[in-house]
């Protein structure tokens, strides 16, 4: 009895261990920091190709380039701001999820990336932009879309879509709370005063959230040896049009603007407004980093850069006066890349390799598989039916493993070959990616039906990145199989949002 005894603690013993080391096994897990930029085209990043002799300086982003990994065949979830962003928080591509243009509310049956994380044991925040939600200034209670219905812990920013338009915002949600921005009521270009200094632009507001939440979150990693991770996501409405006081999009008003590196340029107003808030937000990026460095969790920070859509041209900004899209072919509501190409670009040191470039293809719904993965969610709890492949064999290992195809659609898309052919009825757009092919429809159908030869064109973009050689009928095979997945992947019962 008594070497039974022993054995029985010794295995007791044993059993408590393998359950502790296991516990630190599964809270081995990144902090993920997810900064978003609003309307930042691909070729307004230094370090992403851009043929224009006037470029604008983003030196934090190029140090993030070389400190990271830069990804050259990143898309967003779509041509504009809310479904893209839908995309980027469920895993669905567009043509699975019912989010437009015209309906923007995210339901109670949506799971999204931080409804997974925050079960997995990370503390989750948003700071920005969220514009899933319809409320603009009564969320008592806060409706279906809201943030802190959707997975986050602390939320402070402007919910509703067209309301983040106004730089300067009289009141922001913390958490359900409507707060009052003193400064901002009843905000004006005149009572901003010519630099704005009087006022409080909202992307001041959200980095200095985000940097007093690293801080925070850092002393309690270190209080409890790093077993409470974070997701953060910092959303920015800049470089999007916007206004002072209002909604309207009738220009980039940022502050600083006497200060900074383009005052003096002799360039319209709104291109130095434009390049001043790609400036901005780079700067901001900055911020972020060293207070991640000052803190000392870089170590243990994924961090995750892009942008929600390709370049605008709103609010009498020109997108092609920086050739914000690059060698791209399209803008913000094109159904070609430079609609929905995004620069994406990922730092996590000691983890993801620096200095590197990636080939691989990845779509916004490929965020959520990626952090879950990292995060070491159960598969169990991931809806089965997601359309995003993780990349973090990518990101730890250098490893590409390109997706079947890659799906965007677009409702009512302004895109450059409906400018080239008036005849051609553009109410509907999609685009696949598959491989070095890519296959664009338009036309007035959903999905289009590819019957007529002058709605689809087919690029070789191992050649034709910008998109200007159509090779649809020389390869009618190939024709066939995009128009067999874009036909297939419009379904709008899909997912159970």
């Amino acid at each position: 009895w008594r070497v039974c005894g022993l054995l029985l603690q010794l295995l007791l013993v044993v059993s408590v261990c393998v359950i502790v080391c296991r516990c630190r096994t599964e809270r081995n897990t990144p902090n993920i920091v997810l900064i978003l930029a609003d309307d930042l085209g691909y070729g307004d990043v230094g370090t992403y190709p851009n043929p224009s002799s006037r470029r604008i300086e983003t030196p934090n982003l190029d140090k993030l380039a070389a400190q990271g990994m830069s990804f050259t065949d990143a898309y967003s979830g779509y041509s504009t701001s809310a479904p893209s962003r839908y995309t980027l928080m469920t895993g669905y591509h567009t043509g699975h999820h019912p989010v437009s243009n015209s309906d923007r509310l995210l339901s109670n049956n949506a799971t999204t990336v931080a409804h997974l994380l925050k079960k997995a044991g990370y503390s989750t925040a948003l700071f920005g932009k969220w514009g899933l939600d319809g409320n603009y200034n009564h969320p008592h209670p806060p409706t279906e879309g809201f943030p802190t219905r959707q997975g986050f812990d602390l939320y402070h920013g402007q919910s509703d879509q067209t309301q983040c338009n106004n730089y300067y915002p009289s009141f922001m949600f913390n958490n359900t709370d409507n707060v009052t921005i003193a400064g901002n009521v009843g905000a004006s270009v005149e009572s901003c005063g010519v630099d704005y200094e009087n006022c409080r632009w909202s992307g001041d507001i959200w980095t200095a959230d985000a940097i007093d939440y690293i801080q925070q979150k850092s002393l309690q990693q270190r209080a409890s040896n790093g077993t409470t991770p974070f997701f953060l996501y910092l959303s920015f409405a800049s470089p999007h049009a916007g206004s002072v006081g209002s909604i309207e999009e009738n220009d980039i008003p940022v502050p600083r603007v006497s200060q900074g590196p383009y005052a003096n340029r002799s360039w319209p107003k709104v291109e130095i407004d434009f390049a001043s808030a790609v400036y901005e937000v780079d700067s901001f990026v900055g911020q972020v980093i060293d207070a991640l460095d000052t803190n000392g969790i870089s170590k243990d920070t994924l961090v995750l850069f892009a942008s929600d859509n390709g370049a605008h041209d709103e609010g009498g900004h020109n997108y092609l006066f920086f050739n914000s899209s690059g060698y791209l072919n399209g803008f913000k509501s094109s159904i070609h890349d430079g609609g929905h190409r995004t620069p994406l670009i990922a730092r996590w040191p000691g983890k993801v390799s620096a200095n590197v470039t990636s080939w691989q293809q990845f779509a916004f719904y490929d965020f959520l598989p990626t952090a879950t993965e990292l995060a070491q969610v159960p598969k169990e709890d991931i809806p089965p039916k997601i359309d995003g492949k993780s990349i973090v064999n990518t990101l730890l290992y250098n490893q590409e493993h390109q997706p079947e195809f890659i799906y965007h659609e677009f409702e009512g898309c302004h895109d450059p070959i409906c400018q080239q052919h008036p005849n051609l009825n553009c109410q509907f757009g999609q685009n696949v990616r598959m491989g070095n092919w890519s296959g664009v429809c338009v036309g007035p159908s959903t999905p289009c039906n590819g019957k007529s030869p002058g709605y689809f064109f087919l690029y070789d973009m191992s050649v034709d990145e910008a998109q200007t050689n159509d090779l649809s009928f020389s390869h009618p095979n190939i024709v066939s199989e995009i128009l067999a997945i874009m036909k297939k992947q419009y379904n709008k019962q899909w997912a159970p949002l």
